[in-house]
């Protein structure tokens, strides 16, 4: 227990001493009262109460009664506990915008739930610094390392993969990797946590051998690297950007956005993170959740703390009822 105003607590034990001496002198004049009325029967009938005996109970009554409003008038308040330390984290958001993004085997569409991703990584609040990037068949910094979440949660809506309409839809997942080194190198932040959070559907037209080569560059960087996966294994057949028509390849047969599960966790497992599916909201509270845990962050609720004050008050001044109860000698008083 803390108070906000420590220097009034020194009023306690003098207050206590007044009281004390205050009973101590009314007790006196009650002794002098009873050989005045003839003896404690008499003096009983006259005054209600027991004169000669020390009022013991009025005396614990008021000696708490005052101790509790002397805390109130110096604002005591509970103790607040000891936060746990934590670790900043630098996390780079990188969103796959290729075409098969716009699959809509998970509702409403691939994209949609990695703009849900992103907003909701950033409502968290479990980094001290996010970047954004996006990747197709190349890598972008939309957004480099910053401490002003709401940067990137402005660019969220505006991940589609209209932004790399001009350009081949494959995806190059080691290109963005080795780029998010690169961004890391350029502005490090000493004892953080660094985090790229791969968010794809794990289709790489570079092969595995070269995304497992550069995730492996990224741990020697110090750089560990998430994957979060949106898709099924079912996939989605593409249709043309801007239109219901279906996508066809070369040969004329639809074009089925695939999900390469296998491919995101062993990014993850390689680069000494964690691989969550995006496919509910469950998905995104348990990545959210393990980031936290990492970060040392807690993602338990905080119940307020109570506040004492209103019942010290009250403490006190049922103590004075009793006081005024004791003094009257109701409790004694004999019938007629």
């Amino acid at each position: 227990m803390i108070f906000e105003r420590p220097d009034l607590i020194i009023l306690a034990p003098t207050l206590c001493f007044l009281v004390a001496l205050a009973l101590l002198n009314q007790w006196r004049r009650g002794v002098r009262l009873v050989d005045a009325y003839g003896g404690p029967e008499a003096a009983l009938r006259l005054a209600g109460r027991r004169l000669e005996r020390f009022p013991a109970m009025r005396l614990i009554a008021g000696l708490i009664a005052v101790a509790a409003l002397v805390a109130v008038t110096a604002g005591v308040a509970p103790k607040s506990a000891e936060e746990t330390p934590v670790t900043p984290v630098d996390l780079l958001i990188a969103v796959d915008v290729s075409h098969s993004m716009t699959g809509t085997d998970v509702e409403p569409s691939r994209i949609s739930w990695a703009q849900r991703l992103v907003e909701d990584l950033i409502e968290a609040g479990i980094t001290d610094r996010v970047a954004l990037s996006v990747f197709a068949d190349w890598s972008y910094r939309l957004v480099p390392l910053t401490d002003d979440g709401d940067v990137v949660t402005f660019f969220a809506p505006w991940l589609v993969p209209d932004l790399v309409n001009s350009r081949d839809q494959g995806t190059t997942l080691s290109i963005l990797i080795d780029d998010a080194v690169a961004a890391w190198d350029e502005r490090a932040q000493p004892d953080a946590i660094s985090i790229m959070l791969v968010v794809s559907d794990g289709e790489s037209h570079d092969g595995a051998d070269a995304v497992i080569a550069s995730t492996r560059a990224a741990v020697d960087a110090d750089v560990m690297v998430w994957a979060a996966g949106i898709g099924t294994a079912a996939g989605s057949p593409l249709t043309l950007t801007g239109s219901t028509a279906p996508l066809l390849d070369g040969s004329g047969s639809p074009v089925v956005a695939g999900y390469d599960e296998g491919m995101l966790r062993q990014i993850a497992d390689v680069g000494r993170g964690a691989f969550h599916e995006i496919n509910s909201e469950d998905g995104i509270s348990s990545l959210v959740s393990d980031l936290r845990t990492l970060s040392g962050y807690t993602d338990s609720v905080t119940e307020p703390t109570r506040d004492p004050t209103v019942w010290l008050i009250l403490i006190g001044l049922v103590l004075l009822v009793l006081d005024a109860f004791f003094d009257t000698g109701i409790a004694l008083r004999r019938r007629p």
